[in-house]
């Protein structure tokens, strides 16, 4: 990688580089070209595959707004209201739901049933977690009518059971405003969602496909064969 920068310098960023090169959209939510690709910050609106340089810097708006993090994973949740980039509320939920061998309840109990005790409280902790989650996501989104984006990441199987909570999300599943997380994200506590949402805010610079002196799949070793 080149260089990153904040989300505050991104359109001085892109200028300079579509200024010395021709740069198109790779398809892949960048601008790419002469060996090199411009990846945004996630906070800011994405790359279509359509766009030109021009056309994505005459919507990009002047600053990230109103954005939501959230961190969900099987017995504990964190979520950050952001203003730009500052968080202006967060909190952290956790629940007993995972088994002595890491399975959370709510998977193991599709396959092995659901008689013990036990069983029956990690079910209910699962329930009662979503619901917090909705709970708390409803009251923030209620009070930033203008959000713009919300930035998640959250298992496969448990992503279906926030929407089928009550109450369910503030959103519905295809909401333009949801942003996967194309990042890895550890165990959810208010250090890791500062961590993501840092993350967010900044873009990169990096060598793209043919860039001199990057090494290929066909020459490891980036010599040139003869």
């Amino acid at each position: 990688m080149i260089g990153s920068f904040t989300w505050h310098e991104a359109r001085r960023q892109l200028t300079e580089l579509a200024g010395a090169r021709a740069l198109v959209s790779d398809g892949r939510g960048a601008f790419a070209g002469a060996g090199l690709r411009f990846v945004p910050p996630a906070v800011l609106s994405p790359i279509a595959d359509t766009d030109t340089p021009a056309s994505w810097l005459a919507r990009l708006p002047e600053d990230p707004g109103t954005w939501l993090v959230v961190l969900l994973r099987a017995g504990s949740a964190s979520l950050g209201l952001f203003e730009c980039d500052t968080c202006v509320a967060h909190k952290v939920f956790r629940r007993y739901v995972v088994r002595g061998h890491g399975k959370a309840q709510p998977a193991h109990a599709k396959t092995k049933g659901k008689s013990r005790y036990g069983s029956r409280l990690r079910l209910q902790n699962a329930k009662r977690l979503l619901e917090e989650v909705n709970e708390r996501l409803t009251d923030w989104v209620a009070a930033a009518p203008t959000l713009a984006a919300v930035h998640w990441s959250c298992p496969v199987r448990q992503w279906p059971e926030l929407f089928a909570a009550t109450p369910p999300p503030p959103f519905s599943r295809d909401d333009p405003r949801l942003r996967r997380i194309a990042m890895h994200v550890h165990e959810p506590d208010h250090d890791e969602l500062l961590r993501v949402a840092r993350s967010l805010s900044r873009g990169r610079v990096e060598h793209g496909p043919g860039a001199p002196g990057r090494p290929t799949m066909a020459d490891p070793g980036g010599q040139r064969r003869s």
